[in-house]
């Protein structure tokens, strides 16, 4: 097995790395033409070395240093050290790159007619410089110097061969994908021969060469299987064909690949996005790898390292990329590993990956546990001897895995006699996952689960569950959140980890943020940092990492309103708005105000491009022949005045036209072909659309309403209007007496203050800051009755002139000072840019 060298060990290659590219290039005397420079930038990302011609500027190569073997071989990092060559179009001298972690090195040239990185990777291939700490350094350095010496002399002549291309490969599995017979056979003869491939690397010579079988599928599994890889070569007739037909050179390449990449990550990410591609909405992400890293990294410290020698689960471990990293990490060996996934063919990589993590030793009796069962399915015995759980569960929207859910709550209530936490409204799968896996677990096991933010602060009922599932019986502990930059590159939605000792209360729970992106955590000293006292302030605990410890008491009495605290970046704002707008005298929570707060129905009831008539270019003109009245209607937040006039859409409103004319518009409607990317709607009849038409038209609001976008990025804008509006879901509507209690509220809604507010107050969902009418209530308005006279006046003459502020960058407009000057008298100026620097600030994180 690699050994993996710490982070601190680690980035000390990384002048190792300089001087020996230096070295090379004075030992070709290309030291005057050309240089080595660290920390070049390609848009908006860093890459760790190029070769740059002095003269000309442009780069010979990038090269990419990671951190340990298994990086080296990662599909992910290969592809990132790809994605700079190609960002570089224009800057390359060639086309080449390099990735290393200095004791194993791998090269590539970039071509476009070879788009995936594999295709791309140069003969020999992988290349072992030897392991760091058998040399001296000066010897180390002049060994790889020697190696790139011969590459950038290859490199400057155009001479190279590409190693292999498994295209053949990809392109066969892929065809085959939906015959699971002839994909199992087929995956099995291949598997054969990458891992006899992988095995020969190691000098282990016992399987016999795949052709000496003649075909016969059963005598080629049941030669596999002995050594081990069950899950993979077990035969039956039922699941097997008998023979194979495989082409002599896909099979040598595969047998190659295999003796060039023993960990299996390559060939497991091309498998992986194969079996997975279309089911990513079902939680089908794999686990980037250096957040696998993390959570190894937590897991470790909360579970003191394994030291009882206890068993280590995944219990949706896909095809392994948090197992994997956790088996370093700790040090595990076969027999501590117990893992499971429900997709058999995802099951099929994740043998071959743990298996190859010991090429040495994986036998029939030296082996790890490995299950296909749905989570609902698996028997409390099988966790006897878990002391410790890692997991990134499926994630999937509530409206989306009805069957699995109710599946899992009849299994948790039979497990516990009690009704599941978690069956509540739309609870998403991964928070019934979790609590399965808490019905599963003893007492006390350590739980690392990579987790969605986004229910640490939500507001609404399902994520108010989730919070008091986490502190009274996951025993929440330890939270860690980051940047959402540079992982998932397939999901949007933002994570953290979470850490707990299942039924085990904790009286402080540790809260630790990084501001460095996960790429750059330094893991080494982050494992060294966890072990520090921390107060009840953010501080920091290592360069990049702030933490501090909450009580449980604390956590238990913000469940309903959401663990804002728990955001480092947040503190100071919610600081803010908590002692200088919350406790201000003339200022109240807009859910102590007595006029009604609503959110907006017109097509919620479908057919939305209906009712607001004009919103498809293909629909409105084929009305021409119809004489149609409209009301007023808002749709989306796309005006940039506060008055909103007409709205910014026609609504169809049937109590303004005959019946001939609403049937008439209904039939060519329902004559309309599906808008792009959408689903084709059902169709409904006459009747069926005139009664939604009707129960539309009866939801119109009131003149002198607030409208509040739900969903704002980087412009704050707010609306009133002066006459009764329909008013679509994408809106928080206030009903408002008056013309003038309408102005002073959206004046105030349009300032630097109470955009501030709602940043404190909302939930980041991808960098859009997200309210539903229960956040909006927790936000603060003015009290009108204490408002000045002055200050009335003054918002009259300037509610025309307002325009609404770039929350990234806001400017400090008239309104902004009418209000502070109303609401901090001598401290105004002082108040207004404390919060605009704070406004800008979180707005750019969200960003």
């Amino acid at each position: 097995m690699w050994i993996s060298y710490s982070d601190s060990e680690v980035n000390s290659f990384h002048p190792v790395c300089e001087r020996a590219l230096n070295y090379a290039l004075k030992l070709k005397g290309l030291d005057k033409d050309y240089v080595a420079k660290h920390h070049q930038t390609t848009g908006s990302l860093e890459m760790d070395y190029v070769i740059q011609n002095t003269n000309t500027g442009k780069y010979l190569c990038v090269v990419e240093v990671k951190r340990t073997p298994a990086d080296v071989h990662s599909a992910r990092y290969q592809f990132q050290a790809m994605s700079y060559v190609q960002m570089n179009a224009g800057q390359n001298e060639k086309p080449f790159y390099i990735l290393t972690n200095l004791e194993y090195v791998f090269s590539f040239r970039y071509d476009s007619t070879r788009p995936r990185v594999f295709q791309q990777m140069l003969k020999p291939g992988l290349t072992h410089m030897g392991d760091f700490s058998s040399y001296t350094e000066q010897d180390f350095i002049e060994k790889l110097g020697d190696f790139f010496a011969q590459q950038i002399d290859d490199f400057l002549n155009d001479r190279y061969d590409y190693l292999v291309t498994l295209e053949d490969f990809a392109n066969h599995m892929e065809a085959i994908k939906s015959n699971n017979k002839r994909w199992k056979t087929h995956l099995a003869v291949l598997l054969y021969e990458y891992i006899r491939g992988a095995f020969n690397a190691v000098s282990r010579n016992e399987l016999k060469d795949i052709r000496l079988f003649r075909s016969d599928v059963k005598r080629i599994c049941d030669e596999a299987v002995r050594v081990n890889f069950k899950d993979i070569f077990t035969y039956s007739n039922s699941n097997f064909e008998n023979t194979f037909s495989i082409s002599g050179s896909m099979l040598s390449d595969i047998y190659n690949f295999g003796e060039q990449n023993i960990n299996g990550n390559t060939i497991a990410g091309i498998l992986h996005s194969i079996i997975s591609s279309g089911h990513e909405h079902e939680g089908e992400v794999p686990t980037d790898l250096e957040l696998a890293r993390i959570v190894a990294v937590l897991a470790k410290h909360s579970s003191n390292n394994l030291k009882n020698g206890g068993i280590i689960c995944d219990p949706a471990a896909g095809s392994g990329n948090l197992i994997n990293e956790v088996i370093p990490e700790l040090n595990l060996n076969p027999t501590q590993i117990l893992v499971n996934d429900v997709n058999s063919k995802l099951l099929e990589l994740l043998s071959m990956r743990i298996g190859l993590n010991y090429p040495k030793i994986i036998s029939k009796r030296n082996s790890p546990q490995i299950y296909n069962r749905d989570i609902a399915d698996m028997d409390k015995s099988i966790f006897s001897d878990v002391e410790v759980v890692v997991m990134n569960p499926p994630f999937c929207a509530g409206i989306n895995s009805i069957p699995r859910r109710n599946k899992i709550y009849t299994r948790i209530k039979k497990l516990t006699g009690n009704k599941p936490y978690t069956d509540v409204g739309q609870m998403p799968l991964e928070a019934a996952f979790l609590e399965m896996v808490l019905a599963l677990v003893k007492d006390g096991t350590t739980i690392a689960c990579v987790f969605p933010k986004t229910h640490l602060i939500g507001r609404g009922p399902e994520s108010q569950v989730i919070r008091r599932l986490l502190l009274n019986s996951f025993g929440l502990h330890t939270v860690f959140t980051y940047p959402g930059e540079d992982i998932f590159d397939d999901v949007t939605m933002d994570t953290c980890v979470l850490v707990g000792h299942a039924h085990t209360r904790s009286d402080e729970i540790k809260v630790i943020s990084s501001y460095d992106r996960i790429p750059d955590i330094d893991t080494h000293h982050f494992y060294n940092s966890l072990s520090q006292n921390m107060t009840a302030s953010f501080s920091q605990i290592t360069p990049g990492i702030v933490g501090k410890c909450i009580s449980f008491d604390e956590l238990r009495d913000s469940i309903d309103d959401g663990w804002r605290t728990l955001n480092s970046e947040m503190v100071e704002a919610i600081i803010f708005v908590e002692g200088k707008i919350k406790l201000n005298t003339k200022i109240k929570s807009l859910e102590d105000c007595e006029f009604p707060i609503k959110r907006g129905g017109a097509g919620n009831s479908g057919g939305s491009d209906l009712v607001f008539i004009d919103s498809r270019d293909d629909f409105k003109p084929l009305l021409g022949h119809l004489t149609i009245n409209t009301a007023s209607g808002m749709r989306n937040a796309v005006l940039n005045t506060i008055d909103i006039g007409r709205g910014d859409s026609e609504f169809f409103d049937t109590s303004l036209n005959d019946d001939n004319t609403v049937d008439e518009t209904i039939r060519i409607y329902n004559g309309l072909p599906a808008r792009n990317g959408r689903q084709q709607r059902n169709t409904k009849t006459n009747d069926e659309w005139k009664r939604i038409l009707k129960r539309e038209s009866n939801g119109r609001f009131s003149a002198n309403s607030v409208l509040i976008p739900r969903g704002i990025r980087v412009v704050g804008k707010v609306y009133f209007s002066k006459n009764p509006v329909f008013v679509s879901t994408n809106f928080v509507v206030c009903l408002l007496p008056s013309y003038e209690d309408a102005i002073l509220m959206a004046s105030w809604m349009s300032t630097i203050f109470y955009q501030l507010v709602c940043e404190v107050s909302s939930k980041d969902q991808e960098g859009m800051r997200k309210m539903e009418v229960a956040d909006i209530l927790k936000t603060y308005i003015p009290d009108k009755n204490l408002v000045t006279q002055n200050t009335i006046d003054k918002i009259k003459n300037e509610i025309d002139n307002i325009d609404f502020i770039e929350l990234k960058n806001p400017v400090i407009r008239e309104v902004d000072k009418i209000w502070a000057e109303e609401l901090f008298g001598a401290d105004s100026r002082d108040s207004l840019e404390e919060a605009n620097r704070l406004l800008s600030y979180l707005t750019n994180k969200r960003n």
